[in-house]
């Protein structure tokens, strides 16, 4: 299921024009990383060693573009579904409407997570058919952001756009969880290397 739903988001994300790949090692696991001149970086994660699955999927906007930066992570283990999350976390325009749904909350927000919106999906879906329901709607708003990317070219304050990236993306990459596991799997140098360089790149 998670391998059908990263490569809808990759399809997604191909459709954006002038789309060039981003050089990425191979750390053992599928990374698709890409840019666009109308955004900096893509980037669709697929991990899986039979115990638990990922599924991470970003969109930063470039350094002139005030759009929040979109997130969506899946994760499970055996074939529970532990957390499912998603967040238009700020840039200078923020879009609060558009993150208005009816899911039912169930993961309480970790104290690390200080860099998301106001409107951040946490859940631990009940059912099948409730995860599903939530992906369409990740589907969706996602071709909303990627069209707005794509039609408003809007500017705005490069060096608070800036900050408010590189704020996001120091505070992603000190995640304890994500680095511990990754730290197991791959060494305390490549796990730095992966948040700071891979997953959470600074302008």
């Amino acid at each position: 299921m998670l391998d059908n739903i990263a490569q809808h988001l990759l399809e997604l994300v191909k459709t954006a024009p002038d789309l060039e790949p981003i050089e990425t090692e191979n750390f053992g696991w599928v990374n698709h990383r890409f840019k666009s001149r109308f955004f900096r970086m893509a980037h669709v994660e697929r991990y899986s060693d039979g115990k638990i699955e990922v599924l991470h999927f970003t969109t930063f906007p470039h350094k002139w573009s005030p759009e929040p930066i979109f997130g969506f992570d899946v994760i499970t283990t055996g074939k529970i579904i532990t957390g499912a999350y998603m967040d238009l976390s700020p840039g200078l325009n923020q879009y609060p409407d558009v993150m208005v749904n009816d899911f039912k909350e169930t993961k309480p927000i970790p104290q690390w997570a200080t860099v998301f919106s106001d409107k951040f999906i946490m859940l631990k879906p009940e059912s099948e058919a409730e995860f599903l329901r939530f992906v369409d709607w990740v589907y969706d708003k996602y071709e909303w952001y990627l069209n707005s990317l794509l039609w408003l070219e809007r500017k705005g304050d490069e060096s608070l756009i800036i900050e408010k990236q590189n704020t996001y993306c120091q505070i992603q990459a000190t995640n304890p969880r994500t680095f511990s596991a990754l730290k197991a799997l791959i060494g305390e140098e490549k796990a730095k290397y992966f948040m700071e360089n891979i997953l959470f790149p600074k302008i």
